[in-house]
């Protein structure tokens, strides 16, 4: 396919540096951030321009605490990392944090040595590497950065020495350093890293020297050069593509304008991003290209169905490998209630929404005593194939283990796969996992995480039982009066065995549809439901007198913590298999030119 033209920087830049990396605010994917480079007016600039290829518009973002070019850019979750370079009177070992979500830069630990015109890739173990550059004379110098640690680790040097080169991650995890210059002029030598045995070897050349060029990973596995400088010191058009599998290199469409000093990624949208630069006037360029490959509609994009929050693509199996059932609606924010102290086998489902299986896709179990960037810990990690167009069930070798009673546990899966321009960095601590609310791309459905909400505890006959709820705090001058409701349901053992509940059941097995989200959450078939006594009651923090022995039961309070409790019991006659629904919901006055609104949740009692 031919390169397109984009819209233009808002300013120009030559030696600019680019990454892919997360949208400053959540639910909206990722950006291309464009660091740096020589405007023409500045000898270096600091200015970092964001691209939403949703919307095709360039924005910008704070610039960075050192103005330069020549620079080397990566990314990481929740990060752009803007490495060394020069600003325009020598080299500089600075290093340089973009949080977007903060919407701000740190200063991280230096390089070892000051350098410009270096490369920079992210590994599949989720470091930094950064490779070669100059300061005064070519390096060979190959150094890896923790952002765990936010330590530098020194490597095995490049076997040629030089600067002026590209760096991508290739789609079976190697990393290509493509290009560049040394004492006798442009190269085309190629040189592969293997992040797992920190060692170096050699490919197959370019088929023509070139330095100054950009690179980036096509969804469609293959790793495209374009752009740079020859030996005459003229920006060229061409463009590479190199297939790791056979180890040769395929000219492609030219760019549309010779370019050097350029940056390139793959965008958030799987095309091809040429961008900035230098004419061969030796002027900076705004110029932007886009290059879509010829397969980039059926490559590899695995991703978690449903992502997000309660998801049921993770599942919990009890002692029987039977499904437990999720705790709410789907979609729902509520949690499912296990057993305390006792171990759950645990299962993902991951999809591959292409036409080319997903080969390399790492699938890792995480447990989460909290939230999204929490100190999660690893509980298995598994390298699988996904079919094409299909989905894979992927069984977790160690058990999901609920913590004692009241405590709230989250099962995680995180998804990574080198061919996918969205989740190919697997994450090596917690907070690396990417944040389940944010598709990538943008309103694709996809998420390269998914979590399932849990609290202990172990329910039975004639037991009493206080669950905590919030209603979120009131910023106002006084607490209003929030109506808090509280009514339950039960489903009988064996109820989706029996009447309506088993024709359906019946007819979804008939149909192949797979039945991981219980019945009785379907609300017309939950309507029916006989209602429960559990002699509930409601009670605010300030107010732990208030009470009520009814099965339905209402009444205004005055919540201003926004901390309330729902407290019952289970009935004396409960049986083994008995499902309680317990329907809770707090009713916000209209105040403050905010109408009224009522906000339910939903706790799913299982009697074991």
């Amino acid at each position: 396919m031919p390169w397109t033209n984009e819209p233009s920087l808002l300013t120009a830049a030559s030696g600019p540096a680019a990454a892919s990396a997360d949208a400053p605010t959540p639910q909206s994917g990722y950006r291309i951030y464009a660091l740096g480079g020589n405007n023409g007016v500045d000898l270096a600039d600091a200015t970092v321009q964001t691209y939403d290829t949703s919307t095709d518009t360039w924005s910008t973002a704070p610039s960075m605490p050192t103005a330069r070019l020549n620079l080397a850019a990566a990314s990481g979750p929740n990060r752009v990392y803007a490495i060394g370079g020069s600003d325009g009177m020598g080299p500089l070992a600075t290093h340089e944090i973009f949080d977007p979500a903060a919407n701000d830069w740190t200063t991280a630990a230096p390089l070892s040595s000051a350098r410009e015109s270096l490369g920079a890739a992210t590994g599949p173990d989720g470091l930094i590497y950064v490779f070669g550059g100059y300061d005064g004379s070519y390096l060979g110098v190959t150094e890896a950065y923790d952002p765990a640690a936010g330590t530098w680790t020194s490597l095995p040097a490049m076997p040629t020495a030089r600067s002026a080169l590209a760096a991508v991650t290739g789609p079976n995890g190697l990393i290509y350093v493509i290009g560049g210059q040394d004492s006798t002029g442009p190269l085309a030598t190629v040189e592969v890293f293997d992040v797992a045995t920190s060692t170096w070897s050699t490919t197959t050349p370019l088929p023509s020297a070139v330095w100054a060029l950009a690179a980036g990973l096509g969804p469609d596995g293959l790793i495209y050069a374009f752009g740079g400088v020859d030996g005459n010191g003229f920006p060229v058009s061409t463009v590479y593509s190199y297939d790791p599998a056979t180890s040769a290199w395929t000219t492609q469409d030219s760019l549309l304008a010779a370019t050097g000093f350029l940056a390139g990624t793959t965008g958030p949208d799987g095309l091809i991003y040429a961008i900035g630069g230098q004419s061969d006037l030796g002027e900076p360029v705004a110029t932007v290209e886009a290059f879509t490959t010829a397969t980039a509609q059926t490559a590899p994009d695995p991703y978690l169905g449903n992502g997000s929050y309660q998801s049921p693509d993770i599942i919990l199996l009890d002692s029987t490998n039977t499904p437990i059932p999720i705790g709410g609606a789907p979609g729902g924010a509520w949690d499912t209630l296990l057993p305390p102290n006792s171990s759950f086998g645990l299962q993902a489902v991951v999809y591959n929404d292409s036409s080319v299986p997903a080969t390399g896709t790492i699938v890792s179990f995480w447990h989460f005593p909290g939230g999204v960037g929490t100190a999660g810990v690893l509980i298995d990690s598994q390298t699988v194939t996904v079919p094409a167009n299909g989905s894979l069930v992927v069984t977790s070798a160690n058990p999901f283990q609920s913590g004692p009673p009241l405590a709230h546990e989250c099962a995680v899966v995180a998804i990574s796969c080198p061919t996918s321009p969205y989740f190919s960095v697997n994450p090596a601590t917690g907070t690396d996992v990417i944040d389940p609310t944010i598709p990538h791309p943008g309103d694709s459905f996809h998420y390269g995480s998914a979590w399932r909400n849990t609290n202990s505890l172990l329910m039975s006959g004639g037991m009493g039982w206080v669950f905590p709820f919030g209603t979120g705090r009131q910023i106002r001058p006084s607490p209003l009066p929030v109506k808090l409701g509280a009514n339950a349901v039960k489903v009988p053992a064996g109820w989706q065995d029996r009447g309506e509940a088993a024709t359906i059941k019946g007819a979804l097995e008939f149909t192949g549809a797979a039945g991981r989200v219980p019945l009785f959450l379907v609300p017309e078939l939950r309507a029916g439901l006989p209602v429960a006594d559990l002699g509930l009651r409601v009670y605010s923090k300030e107010k732990p007198d208030d009470s009520t022995a009814e099965s339905n039961w209402a009444a205004a309070i005055a919540c201003e913590s926004g901390e309330f409790y729902v407290a019952g019991t289970i009935p004396a006659d409960a049986q083994l298999g008995d499902i309680y629904l317990l329907t809770v919901q707090a009713t916000y006055p209209a105040a403050d030119r905010c109408e009224e609104r009522t906000v339910e949740y939903l706790e799913v009692i299982h009697i074991r």
